[in-house]
């Protein structure tokens, strides 16, 4: 069975995906893209609005639009993924540059676009074959960049096998774009860790909406169906 992460914009969404059930809270702003980055000061907010056990993660946007971070923004804060929409050739020094700078604490997640050609992003192969290699990478998120196009992820032999060499390799994998609970029942074959979900958490399915208890309660209720 799989947990649920939620991604909220707020303190108060946080509170909600809590109480509904959500394993892990991830703190993105959807008006900034796939994976907006919010303030440094919505992450404390968030982290401190969240109880001590469970992880708090953070988008950080695209690797191509980079801004620094301090290194205490991150403190107390799980995970940080960056997303690689047209990062270019080089995007595997660029990324080792932007770990490297921002010191040890919160682990990385390697994000692979399944729509990667749109996203001119990496080939998921690429990502995870990267994601293999880097000590400090805890796990890989799929994800979509463009979210008015359902996931082209299916429960096929191929998407298996690839879920499965990253769990084998010790790291998690978070399954996310545009999923609800439709999509989780028909994914749960792939066995990942984590279901990740914006908009089918939000009131009318609209990731640019509020966060709703209920709505999250029956994702995570979804999540927990056995296979």
């Amino acid at each position: 069975m799989a947990a649920l992460l939620v991604s909220v914009r707020s303190a108060e969404e946080a509170k909600a995906a809590v109480e509904g059930g959500a394993a892990v809270i991830d703190v993105k702003e959807p008006d900034r893209g796939p994976l907006g980055r919010a303030s440094a000061g919505t992450w404390r907010e968030v982290r401190e609005a969240v109880p001590p056990g469970i992880p708090v993660s953070v988008a950080l946007g695209e690797l191509r639009d980079w801004n620094h971070a301090e290194k205490s923004d991150f403190d107390g804060i799980a995970f940080r993924k960056l997303g690689l929409a047209g990062a270019g050739s080089d995007w595997r020094a660029r990324w080792a540059e932007v770990r490297r700078r921002g010191g040890s604490g919160a682990r990385w997640v390697a994000v692979a676009y399944a729509d990667w050609q749109p996203a001119g992003s990496p080939d998921p192969d690429e990502v995870l074959a990267e994601a293999l290699e880097v000590p400090d990478c805890a796990g890989v998120l799929v994800d979509t960049w463009d979210k008015s196009h359902p996931s082209p992820i299916d429960s096929t032999e191929r998407w298996i096998e690839w879920v499965a060499r990253i769990r084998q390799s010790g790291r998690f994998v978070a399954l996310a774009g545009g999923l609800d609970q439709a999509a989780i029942g028909r994914l749960a074959p792939l066995r990942p860790d984590l279901f990740a979900v914006r908009g089918a958490a939000c009131d009318s399915s609209d990731r640019r909406s509020t966060v709703c208890r209920n709505r999250v309660a029956g994702l995570a209720r979804a999540c927990h169906i056995p296979v």
